[in-house]
C-alpha cells in the first residue's frame, strides 16, 4: 500500500481512504459559539480603530501567512507534478460504461391465438478487446474457449473480422448455457461480459419458417449507417413476418450506466432504464391448417420425385393467407443459435434453395392455369361467347412448327366442336391456340395486366417476385427480336416467357371464387380488405367459374378425384413445360363452389402433370379443412 505524502498530514488527509481528520468540538467551544449570537466582531459597542496590535504579534501573523503560502504551494506542486501521473492513472482506471438492456421482441400469434414465435431467456457472451492487455490476451482467449466450447481460433477470427478500428465488444456466443454463464462469472476473465437477453424461439421450425422468418444480430454495416437506431447485440428480422413488421416487433431498449474498473468489473450502477417489449402481432395463418398443408404437400412432392414446391391457402373474400408452405425449408431456430458463416454459405449454395419462399419469391410458367386469363380476354373482346364453338383439330401448324393439344399428343384423340366452358374443363389447348390467334397478343397481355400479373400483389411479406408478362415491345427491348405468331399461341396457354408466382395465381382463383373482385393478399388477421374495382362483366366471371366447376365433375380433367368429394369445388390444372426437365405441376381451386371460403394453390417443380400431383394434394387439403368441422 502506498504511504501518504510527507505534506499530507499537515492537512489531516489520508488519500487512500479519501477522508479528512477533524477535531471534535468541545462543550466549551460550543458554549462560546452560542455567545457570538448578537455580539462579536460586528457589535456596535466594539470599536476596532481603538484596538492596538503589538509589533511582535504583527510579525507572528506575517510569518504564519508566509508559512501557510509556502505549504500550500508545496502541496500543490506535489499533487500536480510529483504525483500527477499516479492520480491520472487512478482516474483512468475508473471508467463509465453504458450497457444495453435489449428489449424482448413482440410475440407472434396465429389467427386462433396459438404462439408462433416467442422469447426465452438466454446468455450472450461478448468480449471487449480493449479491456485486455496484450500479455493477458492469449490467456483470456484460452480460458474463454474452454468454458463455452468455442475454439480459440474461432474467437480470434471474430476479433479479426471486427477490425482494429472498432472499439465495440463482439459477440462470441449467442446462447450460452446457465452453467457456462455461472463459470464465466466466477472466472472473472478480463474483457468478458455475460448478458441475459431474450432469445427468439420458433416452435414450428421448418413448417412455418418461410412465413415467420428469423432474426440475426445487427451487422457492422447496419451499425455504421448514420440513420440506424440499432445497438450492438440487437436482433433484426431478416425474412417473413419478422422482417416485414420489424418496427412493431423490435421494442425499445433500456440502458444501464455503471462505473467499472480497468478490467470491466462493475463498481456500481448510476442510472438504469427498463426496456420496453415490442408489440405483439396476430397473423392470418391457421397453424393447424399450416401443419396439414406442409405434410400433404411434402408427401405428394416426394411421390412425384420432386425436390421443391409450394402451397398456399387464402380466404377469397378477405385475401387473408390461411397457410403458406415452401419446400424445402429450414429450421429458423438455427439462426438464433448463432449460425456460422460456413453454415450460412452452405444454405445459400444449396441447389434446392431452402431459404427461398417459393409462394412469394419465385415465378414459373403457369401452363394451362393461365387459360383463366385468356378465356376472359376472349369473352371481354367479344371474340367468343359462352356458346361459341371452336373445332379441336388435335393440332395447329404454323410454318414448320406444330402446336399439339395434349389429348392428341398423349392419346391421338380430338375433342370435336367445343365451347369455352368445355375447353376449360378439358383444358383443351387447340381451343385456346385458335382463340389466341383471334384476339392477338395485345388482348391477352392487356387482360393479364388487369389481373395485375407482372407486378407485385402488395402482400405484406418481403421478397415478392413480380413475374413477367411478355409482349412484342418487351421482347424487342430486352432481346432485340421481333414477336412471332407462334409466341402468341404459347402465351395463350401459359407457356413461353410468361412467369407467374403461386400467390399471383391464387389471387386470380380468388377473383373467380368471390364473383369478380381482385383482393390484395395479406398475412395479418383482421386487416382491412383491399379490393381492386371490378374490371370484368359478371357474365364473363360466371362463364369462367362454370368452366372451373366442370373441371371437377363429369369428365372434367380432375373429375376422377372430385366426383366423390361431398363439397362442390372448382379449379384449374396446369402442366407447364420447363425445358428438358419434367414439367411443373399446378392446380388452383376453391370450395365450396356456391359460397367459397378457401382457395388452395399447389405447385410442384418438375413434378409432372398437375392433375396427378397438385390436384390430389389440393383435394386432401380440402378434405381436412371441411372434415374438421363437427
Amino acid at each position: 500500500m502506498k504511504k501518504n505524502s510527507f505534506l499530507g498530514p499537515l492537512f489531516g488527509e489520508n488519500f487512500q481512504k479519501n477522508k479528512s481528520k477533524r477535531r471534535a468540538a468541545s462543550h466549551e467551544m460550543l458554549k462560546r459559539a452560542e455567545s457570538w449570537i448578537g455580539k462579536g466582531f460586528l457589535d456596535e459597542d466594539l470599536d476596532i480603530s481603538k484596538t492596538k496590535i503589538s509589533g511582535s504579534r504583527r510579525l507572528f501573523f506575517y510569518l504564519a501567512f508566509i508559512l501557510a503560502f509556502v505549504i500550500l504551494f508545496s502541496r500543490s506542486f506535489e499533487l500536480q507534478v510529483i504525483e500527477g501521473d499516479s492520480f491520472l492513472g487512478r482516474a483512468e482506471d475508473n471508467r463509465y460504461k453504458v450497457t444495453t438492456n435489449h428489449a424482448p421482441r413482440g410475440v407472434i400469434y396465429d389467427r386462433n391465438g396459438q404462439v408462433l414465435a416467442r422469447n426465452v431467456p438466454t446468455f450472450r457472451v461478448s468480449l471487449d478487446e480493449g479491456l485486455i492487455t496484450d500479455e493477458k490476451r492469449e490467456d483470456a482467449i484460452n480460458k474463454l474457449s474452454k468454458i463455452i466450447g468455442v475454439s480459440g481460433s474461432s474467437i480470434k477470427d471474430k476479433l479479426k473480422e471486427k477490425g482494429s478500428g472498432s472499439s465495440d465488444p463482439i459477440t462470441i456466443k449467442e446462447d450460452a448455457s446457465h452453467e457456462e454463464a455461472l463459470r464465466l462469472q466466477s472466472s472473472a476473465i478480463p474483457g468478458v461480459e455475460v448478458e441475459i437477453r431474450p432469445k427468439r424461439e420458433y416452435p414450428y421450425k421448418e413448417i412455418l419458417a418461410h412465413v415467420i422468418g428469423y432474426t440475426s444480430e445487427v451487422s457492422k454495416e447496419e451499425l455504421k449507417n448514420p440513420t440506424s437506431t440499432y445497438q450492438l447485440g440487437d436482433r433484426v428480422g431478416r425474412a417473413g413476418v419478422e422482417q416485414e413488421f420489424e418496427n412493431i416487433l423490435r421494442g425499445a431498449n433500456g440502458y444501464d450506466l455503471a462505473k467499472v474498473d480497468a478490467a470491466g468489473k462493475k463498481l456500481g450502477s448510476l442510472l438504469t432504464t427498463k426496456p420496453v417489449a415490442g408489440g405483439d402481432i396476430t397473423i392470418s395463418i391457421d397453424i393447424e391448417l399450416q401443419k396439414k398443408v406442409y405434410v400433404i404437400t411434402k408427401k405428394w412432392l416426394k411421390k412425384a420425385g420432386s425436390k421443391a414446391g409450394s402451397a398456399v391457402a387464402i380466404d377469397p373474400k378477405t385475401g387473408e393467407i390461411l397457410a403458406l408452405v415452401s419446400i424445402p425449408a429450414f429450421d429458423n431456430n438455427s439462426f438464433e443459435a448463432g449460425l456460422t458463416q460456413k453454415e450460412y454459405d452452405r444454405l445459400l449454395k444449396n441447389t434446392t434453395k431452402p431459404l427461398l419462399s417459393r409462394v412469394i419469391g419465385a415465378a414459373y410458367p403457369p401452363g394451362s392455369t393461365f387459360k383463366l386469363v385468356t378465356a376472359a380476354a376472349g369473352l371481354e373482346k367479344g371474340a367468343i361467347t359462352k356458346d361459341t364453338e371452336i373445332v379441336d383439330t388435335g393440332f395447329i401448324k404454323l410454318g414448320n412448327q406444330v402446336f399439339n393439344n395434349w389429348l392428341w399428343l398423349d392419346h391421338h384423340r380430338r375433342e370435336g366442336a367445343i365451347n369455352v366452358v368445355r375447353a376449360l374443363s378439358r383444358s383443351n389447348d387447340t381451343f385456346f391456340f385458335k382463340l389466341g390467334q383471334k384476339i392477338g397478343e395485345d388482348a391477352i397481355v392487356e387482360m393479364a395486366k388487369k389481373f395485375s400479373l407482372g407486378e407485385a400483389t402488395g402482400v405484406n411479406l418481403p421478397g415478392e417476385a413480380l413475374g413477367l408478362v411478355p409482349s412484342s415491345e418487351w421482347k424487342l427491348k430486352t432481346k432485340g427480336e421481333i414477336w412471332f405468331p407462334g409466341e402468341t399461341l404459347n402465351l395463350a396457354i401459359g407457356q413461353g416467357d410468361l412467369l407467374v408466382s403461386p400467390i399471383q395465381l391464387s389471387r386470380i382463383a380468388a377473383f373467380y371464387a368471390n364473383g369478380g373482385s381482385l383482393v390484395k393478399p395479406t398475412i395479418l388477421k383482421g386487416e382491412e380488405t383491399v379490393l381492386i374495382p371490378k374490371f370484368l362483366n359478371d357474365e364473363t366471371v360466371e362463364v369462367v367459374r362454370e368452366g372451373m366447376y366442370q373441371n371437377t365433375v363429369g369428365d372434367g380433367n380432375v373429375s376422377y378425384l372430385f366426383n366423390s368429394f361431398k363439397v362442390k369445388s372448382a379449379g384449374k390444372t396446369g402442366t407447364a413445360e420447363s425445358g428438358d426437365s419434367r414439367p411443373h405441376a399446378w392446380y388452383t381451386g376453391f370450395a365450396p363452389y356456391e359460397d367459397p371460403e378457401i382457395v388452395v394453390t399447389v405447385m410442384g417443380e418438375h413434378a409432372g402433370h398437375g392433375s396427378e400431383v397438385s390436384a390430389p394434394a389440393t383435394k386432401e387439403i380440402f378434405e381436412w379443412w371441411f372434415g374438421r368441422r363437427p
